[in-house]
């Protein structure tokens, strides 16, 4: 956000750190067993930054806390503060229905249908909680409660209200083909994914088979996978840019089990748009017309048949921070641009870029150098964002006592039991005792949240390990070194 010299930036560090966090004698003994942790195993050039921190400001251990690391989807603990200390947990988003007047007596709806979509990253249902089928079911449900059995017009579907670049900054356009790359959009339906579900046949050489889920009107898809005697699945797709069809090369195994990969669409309005028309249909309310994409509101009808209300913000900080959702992210930041761009009349096309703005003073108030964060995107992907381990620890610290705390929480995933964290820790002193972010990128590792001791203090740490390389074991000496923490057997 600020660039500055490595002298000065470290003189400025030091000095922060100096006054604001002290050295405990008690945890000697700890330091260096936290210290071979880190130092053991695979891995030897492995770049590790950590800190821990009680509630008394004590620093439990801190090596390179003030070097700048790749925080990878630690990123998402700056997004979703940012979030929630502007917009609070109860908030939520509003989607209004539009028709130029409500259905006659007959239930015709004489004229274009409008959506105007906000950004509701759980509008309907999603894969994670629901199913690929019929997520815009309840949608359907309601504008069938309102008397519409038939509309003669299109479906319009709106995106003035969050003008937004479908990828963040910084995004590797190997990931957009991938779930966990999923484009960013005003609409969002199934986290803008879908399913392939592919079977081998029953002899070797013939074509595998396949089908779509949901089925997508609008995705050509080039399917050129055969049934092999081989073992293992091989098998490639790309799209060419600008294309929505994809294509799919290889084998797959005789006698194996479904191939399922998660993939991003496309183009989530009309993705949208085509789940909402089925659903209109499957419900019994014809519809002839087309789909429409409009990107102002001229022409709007005037006519707000109804609105479809969101989960609040605690809810869905919880959907992005448990399974490190990045579309998740990356739409809370677009949110807040949005709310700038209100305010400010700034008519950008990404205003996600403008979420970034109020970081500044966020970070600010939370007592963090803003040349310690250096972020382009919300959710992780990108390996430009840069961050301290001493600021993501001021940061949790920050929210330790800010109004939100509760809802900020709660969004953690625990160790041992949900979220990115369920599978690890499952046993031992942190099992349902560590609360933290994960994070992982190529020979990227990072974990920053909250452990108790079993002498019951509450310490707070963020560890970063950079130039992982793929055979290393950082993920497992990070788990190591959080445990070793909750082992200690008495109070800081």
């Amino acid at each position: 956000m600020v660039s500055m010299k490595p002298g000065i930036l470290g003189l400025v560090f030091g000095l922060w750190a100096g006054v604001c966090l002290v050295s405990s004698a008690v945890a000697e003994p700890l330091r260096p067993a936290l210290s071979a942790a880190l130092a053991s195993g695979k891995g030897a050039g492995v770049s590790w930054g950590a800190i821990a921190v009680n509630g008394r400001g004590t620093v439990v251990f801190a090596t390179n806390e003030n070097r700048l690391f790749i925080p990878a989807s630690n990123t998402k603990l700056y997004t979703g503060a940012l979030a929630l200390d502007r917009f609070g947990a109860g908030q939520v988003i509003r989607t209004p229905i539009h028709a130029a007047s409500r259905p006659d007596a007959e239930g015709v709806l004489r004229g274009d249908l409008w959506v105007l979509g906000q950004g509701d990253p759980a509008f309907g249902a999603n894969p994670t909680n629901g199913s690929y089928i019929d997520p815009l079911g309840p949608l359907a449900e309601r504008l069938f409660g309102l008397g519409i059995r038939a509309v003669q017009g299109d479906l319009v579907l709106c995106d003035a209200a969050l003008r937004t670049a479908p990828f963040g900054r910084g995004w590797d356009p190997e990931d957009f083909l991938e779930w966990y790359g999923a484009p960013v959009s005003a609409f969002v339906v199934n986290d803008n994914t879908f399913r392939v579900v592919a079977n081998p046949a029953a002899s070797a050489g013939l074509p595998a088979m396949f089908r779509v889920e949901p089925d997508l009107p609008s995705l050509q898809v080039d399917w050129r996978v055969s049934t092999s005697t081989n073992r293992n699945h091989a098998v490639a797709y790309n799209r060419p840019p600008g294309a929505s069809g994809m294509r799919f090369t290889g084998r797959i195994p005789l006698a194996s089990k479904p191939w399922t990969p998660e993939l991003a669409v496309a183009d989530p309005v009309r993705h949208f748009g085509e789940a909402l028309r089925e659903a209109l249909v499957r419900r019994g309310i014809e519809f002839p017309g087309n789909i429409r994409v409009a990107h102002s509101t001229n022409g709007l009808p005037a006519v707000e048949l109804m609105s479809w209300t969101s989960e609040p913000l605690e809810a869905r900080l919880r959907r992005c921070m448990k399974p490190s959702q990045n579309l998740h992210a990356q739409l809370l930041l677009a949110l807040v641009g949005a709310d700038v761009a209100r305010l400010s009349g700034d008519t950008t096309n990404d205003v996600a870029i403008l979420g970034l703005q109020p970081m500044r003073t966020l970070l600010a108030r939370a007592g963090i150098p803003e040349a310690a964060v250096r972020l382009e995107e919300g959710s992780g992907l990108s390996r430009s964002n840069a961050v301290t381990p001493s600021a993501t620890v001021q940061l949790l610290r920050f929210f330790k006592d800010h109004p939100q705390r509760e809802a900020w929480m709660a969004s953690l995933p625990v160790g041992g039991v949900d979220g990115t964290l369920r599978n690890r820790f499952r046993k031992g002193p942190a099992a349902g005792n560590v609360r933290a972010k994960t994070g992982g990128l190529r020979g990227v590792a990072a974990l920053a949240g909250h452990v108790t001791t079993a002498a019951g203090e509450e310490v707070v740490f963020a560890i970063y390990a950079n130039d992982a390389s793929d055979d290393s074991d950082a993920r497992g000496r990070i788990d190591r070194w959080v445990e070793l923490i909750a082992a200690h057997p008495s109070r800081f």
